[in-house]
């Protein structure tokens, strides 16, 4: 890897970043803040002496401007500030009638990310907890009524040096097509993948078209993608993905096209990421819970042989043949993420969790195409999306590589330095007399 690649991608060193970063609160178990002493008050939007109603809702919109929406949220809770605005005078009043209701939504879908998905009585199916390579969870659960609407949740843990590169696959999607695998058998493909709009720093509107098996017609989603920080007030950074409708404005001023092409039918999709600290006694709890149901996940029960699946990845492979490296086939590179001599890692990992809601608009959907989906599409595209990450962060992806390098100064550096601070807040040593 060269200079200029070590450069664009090199997360800040911990202990460095620690001297940098002013220290927080003392946080909980599962690194939510517990307590903010006055002078931290302005890492969470509550600086300063408040000047009236107009001078809250400045500093709200001076918060969403920085990729900071949770934190105006509550700034605006915490004075009484209602939103939506009943009567908006000004161009605050409508933008935060605009974006402060994606903040319920957000903080719902990181309150479900937070759950324990193995707790008793929880609604969640356990499809796969995979250890090895890449360490994978995967859980599910149908619409009761329709039987064809599916929730999905999926969670690794990630070595502090995939966080940059991670968050970099995920932002880049003009590249999504080049990466994201493709089956022959039964026919499941991302055909387009084309970014409508950079609503902001890290916010943009993406169109997802996805071919299914005959006899179904093809599905294609819009995408709204809020990246927030929420670093300097809880320690996570969190990604909203929601569908949005033809005709609907886009936060650039621009309108949600309508479907181009016959036949194509619009889905609805509601989910997003959570970066965050790995909660204490994750790998203990995970192996108590496989013991309790004597049942281990590997990789073929979860995404089974890909080749014999028909996938492809990124249209560069032969019809019926896989360039992914099945988790199945084990190598020195498990070894080497385990330490070296099969123990656990060292725990420099963060987790991050993803959870999804499709409505296919489907009358029915076939057991087949669902176990299809369930078992083998997500794990294989999950893994895909840490394979590609790897290769980023290890400088093996030329296109992400040069991308990165074009929009250093407008986004990648301030990813680095947020990132920095997320690192240093999660890995900074306790307190003498806390540990």
């Amino acid at each position: 890897m060269g200079e200029d690649t070590v450069a664009e991608l090199r997360v800040p060193d911990v202990d460095d970043a620690v001297k940098r970063v002013r220290a927080l609160d003392v946080a909980g178990d599962d690194g939510e803040r517990t307590d903010l002493a006055p002078a931290d008050e302005e890492a969470a939007g509550n600086t300063g002496t408040i000047d009236g109603v107009g001078d809250v809702k400045a500093r709200a919109v001076a918060l969403i401007d920085d990729d900071r929406l949770l934190q105006a949220a509550r700034l605006l809770r915490a004075h009484d500030v209602h939103v939506p605005i009943i009567d908006p005078r000004d161009a605050a009043d409508v933008k935060l009638n605009a974006f402060i209701p994606k903040a319920a939504v957000m903080e719902e879908l990181i309150e479900s990310l937070k759950a324990d998905p193995r707790r008793p009585g929880t609604e969640w199916i356990v499809q796969c907890e995979h250890s090895g390579r890449r360490d994978v969870s995967i859980y599910y659960r149908m619409d009761e009524e329709t039987q064809t609407k599916l929730t999905a949740r999926i969670e690794s843990p990630i070595r502090k040096d995939m966080l940059v590169p991670f968050l970099s696959v995920l932002n880049e999607s003009e590249l999504y097509k080049s990466w994201l695998p493709n089956w022959t058998m039964p026919r499941l493909r991302v055909r387009r993948s084309d970014k409508l709009s950079q609503t902001g720093r890290c916010s943009q509107v993406v169109l997802v078209t996805v071919d299914l098996p005959w006899p179904f017609s093809s599905r294609e989603c819009v995408l709204d993608a809020w990246g927030v920080d929420d670093i300097d007030a809880s320690g996570d950074i969190c990604v909203l993905v929601d569908s949005v409708n033809p005709g609907a404005s886009m936060r650039c001023g621009g309108v949600v096209p309508d479907v181009d092409e016959s036949g194509v039918v619009r889905i609805d999709f509601t989910g997003g990421f959570l970066f965050r600290k790995l909660p204490d006694g994750w790998d203990a709890k995970r192996d108590a819970a496989r013991a309790a149901s004597s049942w281990f996940g590997t990789a073929s029960g979860a995404g089974g042989d890909e080749e014999s699946a028909g996938l492809s990845t990124g249209g560069t492979s032969a019809p019926g043949r896989a360039s992914f490296d099945s988790d199945s086939v084990r190598s020195a590179d498990d070894a080497d993420a385990a330490g070296g001599d099969g123990t656990r890692p060292c725990d420099d990992r963060i987790l991050v969790s993803v959870q999804m809601y499709m409505d296919p608009k489907l009358a029915y959907v076939p057991t087949s195409l669902l176990n299809f989906v369930i078992r083998t599409v997500m794990y294989t595209m999950w893994c895909m999306l840490l394979r590609v990450a790897e290769k980023v962060r290890d400088g093996k992806s030329e296109p992400h590589r040069a991308s990165i390098a074009a929009k250093a100064g407008e986004l990648y550096d301030w990813v680095r330095e947020r990132t920095g601070a997320m690192l240093a807040r999660i890995f900074a040593p306790l307190p003498v007399g806390t540990a």
